[in-house]
């Protein structure tokens, strides 16, 4: 057997039969491990129905796929418009594939109503992992079978891709090794076709991640910068069609509506730490090296094999070689250091200590995740070593060196295919009372969900994704979803208030909701219901006695109530508010709510006091706040800048005790620091609240006696 792997390995016959060889053998390989892996009913979501897919972002990916699958086809082209109205959403924004959710689209003729792509686009990433691998390595010039088994055991063991699984984006990994073999191409010989290929490439990772796009992009644009170094004249060419390739997927990105994301923060944490590649790590909790509380994101264990691998190959090399294989391949190197720099960001951590602490420039704040970015530098590693050890060792001992590292890759690499297994064999069921919600969202026309996703909303909690899921069965039209990149900022202010629940609005309060929001709607005690951590508001469930009241605790009279996180003030605060700080918190623009309910105080006038700041616009050094309770003006205050002070109003007796008091404070001019060269903080601030409290006013009056 060894002599025929080895006689004329030049001949196109035999490459040939051993191209033919080793893509089946790497196709039987992804198959037996999807199969082991992924059981069919959640390929192909025959159980969605009663086992929701696992974690919050696969949620979303699954939600959103659906609300766009359901909805005409609209432009932009990737535009939900019932998925937070009514402007919509933009679905690229979700973390899916669009590529595929086009594709299910297209067909959604001849689906099931519940049906998803989100583990089967998983199945078709383990599928093409080793394919896509071995196409790497004979682009670079070992075509041999037994180094070609060899790879793509590595590629399927690699923890990386088996770490992401949560993520089916960033699962393709594929797309990477198909960019590295034609990287290898188009510097040996590059065709038109090989160009095309690049650029549909280039397209088609836009398509499915834009961190997949990036690093695409990073392996194809080394082409031309390795033949200019070479000083091939071919540079030229193959610069014009990755450039080509750019210029089209830019438009393309524009069309799609990418370019309206808004920036958000995370660069310096969400990186890679130096220790990464070479910390051991095989369970997916608490192992991996972090020194930033970001740094899964960049997690890069390599696995025992690859790092063997690698190993040996640098022994293999002396000076003049590896000066040799650095001048024949700039371009990719050039690319791995950018990528790898990048990766670590100008905070470079070593395990927990802090070894560089450089200067950000101001362009790199738009990157994000940016520890995902050594994938490329990883992969290019696994395929220049596997190429060094075969052209230098013996063929002999070449080809038991990749089989046995490629074993040992495998072997470790076993309890997180185990986990992966696991967890998807054995998702949970649904938190939610899928009888009641589905009913409900199947009558109703319009869902409210409240408090928004970054206004307070908690996605993690199972029954946010849960919700979610139910309504996208019937993608009923809802004010607001969960989504990995804003293109406008939420509106974290009631519309109205009092809400009053239309006859065909469905209103959910989600955790972390508070008793305010719930005590803010009007019949609250008759339309309101509590589902689990869910309040459920409809005008169906009027006087239901067989579900039980929200858990709304009674404000206490005569205490004063801070607002600083954790405390006792927060769960009365309606809308209109920032996140709190350790001395309070601040309004968000021109209008902020709080919803109490006091029972013992009927037809009795109280005395209302808050602790208070304001934000001034200078030169002024005072906010003028008109305060209403129930609607009517009951006081003005001309709050002062500087440390807080009690500033107070009279509620007027009320009629009943049942309903809520519901305070508003309207800020005559909210600004931000930023607007008056105060700072760097870009929010609208005005009132800064500390803390409230409300009296009996004849106990006030006593007691200012």
């Amino acid at each position: 057997m060894y002599s025929i792997l080895t006689i004329e390995p030049n001949s196109q016959s035999y490459d040939r039969r051993t191209a033919a060889a080793s893509y089946l053998l790497a196709f039987v390989l992804g198959l037996a491990v999807t199969g082991y892996m992924f059981p069919k009913r959640a390929i192909f979501a025959t159980d969605i129905r009663v086992r929701p897919v696992f974690q919050y972002d696969a949620a979303m990916n699954v939600y959103g796929q659906r609300y766009f699958t359901k909805d005409a086809w609209r432009w932009p082209l990737l535009r939900a418009k019932t998925l937070g109205v009514p402007d919509g959403t933009n679905v690229g924004f979700m973390d899916g594939i669009p590529l595929a959710e086009l594709v299910v689209k297209l067909f959604r003729r001849f689906l099931p109503p519940d049906f998803h792509s989100v583990y089967l686009w998983l199945a078709l990433c383990w599928v093409a992992q080793p394919m896509a691998a071995v196409f790497a390595l004979r682009s670079a010039g070992e075509r041999r079978l037994l180094p070609n088994l060899a790879i793509a055991v590595i590629a399927v063991s690699m923890p990386t891709l088996l770490f992401r699984f949560v993520h089916a984006a960033l699962c393709s990994h594929f797309v990477i090794l198909i960019a590295l073999g034609l990287y290898f191409r188009m510097t040996r010989n590059a065709s038109i076709w090989m160009l095309i290929g690049a650029d549909a490439l280039m397209l088609a990772a836009l398509l499915i991640n834009p961190y997949i796009m990036e690093m695409t992009v990073a392996v194809l644009v080394a082409a031309p910068i390795t033949l200019l170094v070479r000083r091939d004249r071919a540079w030229t060419s193959v610069a014009a069609g990755v450039g080509a390739g750019i210029a089209i997927i830019a438009v393309a990105a524009l069309l799609l509506g990418y370019g309206h994301a808004i920036p958000m923060g995370g660069f310096g944490v969400y990186t890679m730490n130096l220790l990464s590649p070479i910390y051991p790590t095989v369970v997916f909790a608490g192992q991996f090296v972090d020194a930033t509380g970001g740094q899964y994101e960049g997690f890069q264990y390599l696995g025992v094999g690859v790092i063997l691998t690698l190993l040996v190959a640098d022994f293999c090399l002396n000076l003049s070689d590896r000066l040799t294989l650095m001048r024949r391949h700039a371009g990719l190197v050039f690319s791995c250091v950018v990528l790898t720099c990048l990766a670590l960001s100008t905070k470079v951590y070593a395990g927990h200590r802090l070894l560089l602490d450089l200067p950000t420039p101001s362009f790199l704040m738009e990157l994000r995740s940016t520890g995902r970015l050594f994938w490329p530098v990883a992969y290019a590693l696994v395929i220049v070593g596997i190429v060094i050890v075969c052209r230098k060792l013996p063929p002999r001992w070449a080809f038991v060196t990749v089989l046995v590292f490629a074993s040992l890759q495998y072997v470790e690499s076993i309890p997180m295919r185990q986990e992966v297994r696991r967890v998807i064999r054995t998702r949970r069921g649904y938190t939610v009372d899928t009888v009641l919600l589905r009913s409900l969202l199947a009558t109703h026309s319009k869902l409210n969900v409240w408090p928004k996703f970054g206004c307070g909303a908690d996605v993690t909690i199972p029954a946010f994704s849960d919700l979610y899921l139910l309504a996208s069965e019937v993608a009923i039209p809802v004010n607001m979803s969960y989504v990995g990149r804003f293109a406008n900022l939420p509106d974290c202010e009631f519309s109205e208030f009092p809400i009053t629940v239309g006859q065909s609005e469905l209103w959910v309060f989600v955790p972390q909701w508070n008793p305010a929001m719930v005590v803010s709607i009007v019949d609250w005690r008759d339309i309101c219901r509590q589902s689990g951590v869910l309040v459920v508001c409809a005008q169906d469930l009027r006087g239901r006695a067989d579900l039980p009241l929200p858990d709304v605790p009674v404000l206490p009279l005569g205490k004063s109530l801070s607002t600083a996180p954790d405390g006792p003030g927060d769960q009365w605060l309606a809308s209109g508010w920032y996140n709190p700080e350790p001395w309070g918190i601040w309004s968000s623009g021109s209008m902020a709510d709080i919803a109490v309910t006091i029972p013992e105080a009927d037809n009795q006038p109280l005395m209302f006091t808050a602790t208070a700041q304001a934000f001034a616009l200078h030169p002024a050094t005072s906010q003028r706040i008109r305060v209403l309770a129930d609607g009517h003006e009951v006081a003005t205050w001309d709050v002062k800048e500087g440390a807080p002070a009690d500033y107070t109003a009279t509620i007027p007796p009320r009629s009943t005790s049942a309903e809520p008091i519901l305070i508003q404070f309207h800020v005559d001019h909210p600004s931000s620091p930023t607007e008056q060269g105060r700072g760097a903080d870009d929010r609208k601030l005005g009132f800064g609240l500390s803390a409230f409290r409300f009296d009996l006013e004849r106990a006030n009056a006593n007691h200012q006696k």
